[in-house]
């Protein structure tokens, strides 16, 4: 997926494995466990360095977590990302498609 993101967007920068704690952030102890230990498979970056999406990819185990899958977006959405999920590796125009 790595290699796709950075063949669809060569301008961008492709992070993969990035922990939530490094995107969302909250003074309250209760909140932030709520999220301390999660990771996102990968974020897509523009040139200056802000996030344009959040991308997941869901491997068949994801079919028993939907109701965790749903938190986790829920926590990132609130916190002003967008995500995508993918059960894939995704085209190239596909990407496109989605994120442009």
């Amino acid at each position: 997926m790595y290699v796709r993101l950075k063949e669809a967007f060569p301008q961008y920068h492709v992070l993969a494995q990035v922990a939530f704690s490094a995107l969302i952030t909250s003074h309250n102890l209760k909140i932030r466990n709520q999220f301390n230990r999660k990771v996102t498979d990968f974020v897509l970056l523009n040139e200056s360095l802000q996030v344009l999406v959040i991308i997941e990819l869901d491997d068949p185990t994801h079919l028993y977590k939907v109701e965790e899958d749903k938190f986790r977006d829920y926590m990132l959405h609130e916190a002003g990302y967008r995500v995508l999920r993918y059960t894939e590796i995704p085209s190239v125009r596909q990407l496109h498609k989605d994120i442009d």
